[in-house]
């Protein structure tokens, strides 16, 4: 068996766009690194502090690219990771402030780059949570360079441009927060759109009563199916089904009786049919049934069996002794005619049916 393997998920679209998501986030790493290099060629931090960083964040990126490509980020509560990617991005820019000394304020920007990032999962409070876990990182550097280097800073100066973090993210994470919202607020509007659509297109193929389709769409359907047969040489049959005695139904239980038995009828037809079949109501209680890939012979065993499975099924809106029976006609799809004169035969087969005693199957050849 040959090995395939794609960056990027092909039969999972979900962890496909959180996969993208985190190339974003690996370009940001880049850019920084870039900025790093820049210092490191500005005299600013050393090549030891550079390579490390490079190995930091490649580190970063390939346990985390293991975490989505495994799947293993499906195991969590939040699948995109956001909030974690950012926290360690935090993290990356802790280290990259230690080494920059003079140049840190420009680094700070990243800090909002950060936050962008949240933009596609976070709310408003977990914005204002990864603000302050931010400036905390901003405060432990301080606090090791105070220790460890504090002839590179100026205390007070760091602690004013702490603060001024500190608002800065505060305030991103308020905008951010409503970005986020808006977002979301669309993503739902679109697919409640969407679900309208699909919705207004099935009510445009479907009859009200039953589900099944109505007949200027099952027409269609039919006209598709002898193109395909034309071209693939199978052969489809036609059922056209008349309920008998339906306006007896109506007259002895009333409408409504009558429109729940419709309804039963069509479901229990739906059950019965293959899945490559497909049915319609062509109105009143008439139905027509194309089986596909069926010859006469079979199609006829095929009626048989939907025959005898609507006679003993039982009507809850009926007597319990009042059996529901039906007519059928078939006929074999011709490659020549059109699609009345096939109805037409079926038609006539039906109507043969119903002339023959009611509640039996004629073919018309």
């Amino acid at each position: 068996m040959a090995f395939s393997f794609s960056i990027i998920p092909k039969d999972n679209p979900n962890q496909a766009v959180l996969l993208r998501r985190f190339f974003i986030g690996a370009a940001f790493y880049t850019l920084a690194f870039f900025f790093f290099c820049g210092a490191y060629l500005a005299n600013i931090v050393t090549m030891q502090a550079l390579c490390c960083y490079g190995i930091i964040i490649i580190t970063i990126n390939i346990v985390l690219y293991v975490v989505f490509r495994a799947g293993l980020n499906l195991r969590m509560s939040d699948p995109s990771l956001t909030s974690i990617q950012m926290c360690i991005a935090s993290f990356a820019v802790m280290y990259g402030l230690y080494y920059l000394n003079q140049a840190r304020g420009i680094f700070f920007a990243l800090y909002v780059i950060i936050l962008l990032f949240g933009i596609f999962r976070l709310k408003t409070r977990q914005f204002l949570f990864i603000s302050a876990f931010m400036t905390l990182t901003y405060g432990v550097d301080i606090l090791l360079l105070n220790t460890f280097r504090p002839q590179g800073i100026v205390l007070k100066i760091e602690c004013v441009q702490l603060l001024g973090l500190a608002v800065i993210l505060v305030g991103v994470s308020f905008l951010g927060g409503h970005l986020s919202s808006l977002r979301q607020s669309l993503t739902i509007a679109q697919r409640e759109l969407r679900a309208s659509l699909n919705a207004i297109g099935e009510m445009g193929i479907r009859d009200d009563l039953t589900g099944l389709y109505n007949r200027r769409h099952l027409t269609k359907m039919i006209e598709l199916e002898k193109e395909r047969s034309a071209r693939s040489g199978a052969v489809f049959s036609l059922a056209m089904i008349d309920i008998d005695d339906f306006k007896k139904i109506n007259d002895t239980y009333g409408h409504l009786a009558g429109d729940q038995a419709l309804k039963t009828f069509a479901a229990a037809l739906k059950s019965i049919l293959r899945k490559t079949d497909f049915c319609g109501r062509f109105g009143g209680e008439e139905f027509c049934v194309v089986l596909t890939q069926t010859d006469i012979l079979r199609a006829k065993i095929f009626a048989e069996r939907i025959r005898s499975c609507i006679e003993d099924i039982s009507f809850p809106t009926l007597d319990p002794n009042f059996k529901v029976t039906v007519s059928i006609g078939l006929t074999e799809c011709k490659m020549q005619e059109s699609f009345d004169e096939m109805l037409s035969r079926a038609d006539n087969a039906m109507y043969k049916a119903k002339h023959e005693g009611r509640n039996r199957v004629e073919c018309y050849d």
